[in-house]
């Protein structure tokens, strides 16, 4: 026998709406089903409402600072086409998607012929740094040089 999902109350979802929780609504009716039939304790149930909730925003966030920086939203690891002809190191690869340069204050630079994949790979580091916490800015160096190339150079400051 199929559970019904519940209606919820107006003023529940107007309350949620108050508090900045208006997302919840949309998950809740089905969380609430999943803990009828799991008999699930009220607290779990609140538990996994928020865990929900964070996890929508902090997914939220990582896409807004991904869209701030230029990265393209195709181009990100899971997306990896694992059959291409490209060879590269892997243990440089899992090094770079560790983020061990950031927390080192380390910066990196993606050299290599034209068609390798040195987009895709910053591209896919940035989305992995947005889902960190991180801020980024991505830029190609054909567009960056040029620019590069016609402003005066600014004085540097003396240490």
């Amino acid at each position: 026998m199929a559970t019904k999902t519940p209606v919820l109350n107006p003023e529940l979802v107007s309350a949620l709406k108050r508090l900045r929780l208006g997302r919840i609504a949309e998950s809740l009716p089905e969380r609430l089903v999943l803990a009828d039939k799991q008999d699930v304790a009220f607290d779990e149930l609140l538990l996994m409402l928020l865990t929900d909730e964070i996890t929508r925003r902090d997914n939220t966030a990582a896409d807004n600072r991904a869209h701030e920086a230029g990265l393209d939203p195709t181009m990100r690891l899971e997306q990896w086409d694992k059959t291409s002809k490209v060879s590269f190191d892997k243990r440089m690869l899992s090094e770079l998607v560790s983020l061990r340069f950031l927390e080192a204050h380390r910066h990196v630079c993606i050299l290599g012929p034209v068609g390798v994949g040195k987009t895709f790979v910053a591209s896919a580091l940035g989305h992995v740094a947005c889902r960190h916490g991180y801020n980024v800015r991505f830029a190609r160096a054909d567009a960056t040089l040029p620019k590069v190339a016609t402003e005066p150079l600014r004085q540097l400051p003396r240490r």
